[in-house]
């Protein structure tokens, strides 16, 4: 059993790094767009209610169901000044994670200036583990891709359970993969208790 769950730790790693692809990748591109959209938000007073709306919309969509409109929506390839880009599932995936981390980004970062503008550098810092937050709600939601045929942490961990043939090692290989998350969630958890405490 030790050695099945030594040959079953790299393989839920590089599951794992997956899902920091789509969670730093979903990220990036929060940023990218929410904090415009924040921007736009604080300086022009008119824009406030519709992008309010816009965000609650988006808000309101659960990520499976993105994940899989998207699926379903999207060709499997798209042309792109002479370039293939192969949609693939975490194409999907990243792009579903979006639809949380842009409405998330533009709330956090409408905050941030409000604070900025009122010279509350302590709580415009607060932007910082908030992020965090965000990016780990979505490190532990692409789990979801597991539904469509990603090779994450979630997809890995089933995948190699269903291969085995007692219940005991399916246990021990769960506890194993539990166990790995929660370490990662706790210091995660601890990175962004530290960080709220340093803007304060």
């Amino acid at each position: 059993m030790i050695e099945m769950i030594l040959a079953f730790i790299p393989l839920l790693l590089q599951g794992f790094l997956i899902d920091l692809w789509i969670a730093l990748a979903a990220t990036v591109i929060g940023l990218a767009i929410g904090l415009p959209i924040a921007w736009v938000r604080h300086r022009m007073a008119w824009t406030r209610r519709p992008l309010r709306v816009v965000i609650r919309l988006m808000q309101a969509a659960p990520v499976y169901v993105v994940m899989f409109f998207l699926l379903n929506m999207l060709p499997d390839d798209v042309e792109v000044w002479n370039w293939t880009i192969v949609i693939g599932g975490i194409t999907v995936m990243i792009l579903a994670q979006c639809a949380y981390m842009i409405p998330y980004v533009a709330e956090a970062g409408f905050d941030m200036l409000c604070h900025l503008r009122e010279g509350e550098i302590g709580k415009a810092l607060l932007f910082l583990p908030n992020l965090l937050r965000g990016f780990n709600v979505v490190i532990m939601s692409s789990g979801f891709g597991a539904a469509i045929g990603v090779a994450e942490a979630v997809g890995v961990t089933v995948r190699e359970a269903e291969m085995l043939e007692t219940m005991g090692e399916r246990v021990a290989l769960f506890l194993t993969a539990i166990a790995l998350f929660v370490t990662f969630f706790s210091a995660a958890n601890l990175l962004v208790q530290q960080l709220a405490r340093l803007s304060r």
